[in-house]
């Protein structure tokens, strides 16, 4: 069994942290943040506004040129890999089609990482693996290489390879693009079903779906200029203010 089992996440923060990408405006400055937990959270924000940045940030992926990014109250930019493996084992992410291996098959693509990790045996880890194809209707692809299936299966195949490992946190950017709505929600459909095991518990996603985002049902999280700021609540007189964390 591997680390990824070890670690329970019960904070997610950051700390006057500052990025920016070179010869560009900062897209966060100074922002101080405590996560929603425990729920499904999206991550709302104009085009531009930092959405799939942030997510990256979660991931470990980019590193804040000031301040930090806490999880359990250690900051993860003065971590070594090893300190922070533990850690990634319990992410999963998908960025677009973003890790998909086109020498790989469909197969081989989503067992990679239980293998590679000795989560579970090969047999274990390709049942699970033809579990969740079944689930999505791919299961015909998979034998076949990421170039030569549509690309609503590549999609999904992403989407699966951040399940795949029953991670803590689950990052999502923009899950629904390329996909029916029949098909995203039935994607869905599994993110409850490890939520409901107790084994995935923060799930933070960005996305523009927003008939989506109403069957979802998530908390909201906003993006404007560089800060955040949960969702809009209504005061005693009907008019809606921001709430700051």
């Amino acid at each position: 069994m591997s680390q990824l089992h070890r670690l329970r996440v019960d904070n997610i923060r950051f700390e006057n942290l500052t990025f920016g990408f070179e010869n560009n405006a900062k897209i966060f400055q100074n922002t101080t943040f405590d996560f929603p937990l425990d729920q499904i959270v999206w991550i709302k924000g104009e085009s531009g506004a930092g959405r799939s940045t942030l997510l990256q940030l979660q991931a470990g992926l980019l590193i804040p040129e000031q301040g930090a990014y806490v999880m359990n109250g250690e900051n993860v930019s003065e971590m070594s890999f090893e300190e922070f493996l533990p850690y990634r084992l319990n992410i999963g992410y998908g960025f677009d089609l973003g890790g998909v291996l086109y020498n790989k098959t469909l197969e081989e693509n989503l067992t990679l990482p239980l293998l590679y990790h000795k989560v579970l045996s090969p047999n274990e880890a390709a049942q699970r693996a033809m579990i969740y194809m079944e689930d999505l209707g791919i299961s015909k692809y998979q034998h076949l290489r990421p170039s030569v299936v549509p690309g609503g299966v590549r999609k999904l195949v992403c989407l699966i390879r951040a399940l795949i490992m029953h991670p803590q946190i689950l990052l999502l950017d923009d899950p629904s693009v390329g996909l029916g709505q029949e098909t995203a929600l039935k994607f869905f459909d599994l993110v409850d079903e490890l939520r409901q095991q107790g084994e995935l518990r923060h799930v933070f996603l960005s996305s523009f779906d927003d008939k989506l985002m109403s069957v979802v049902n998530p908390t909201m999280v906003a993006i404007d200029n560089g800060q955040l700021y949960l969702h809009e609540a209504e005061d005693d007189s009907g008019e809606k203010k921001a709430v700051a964390a």
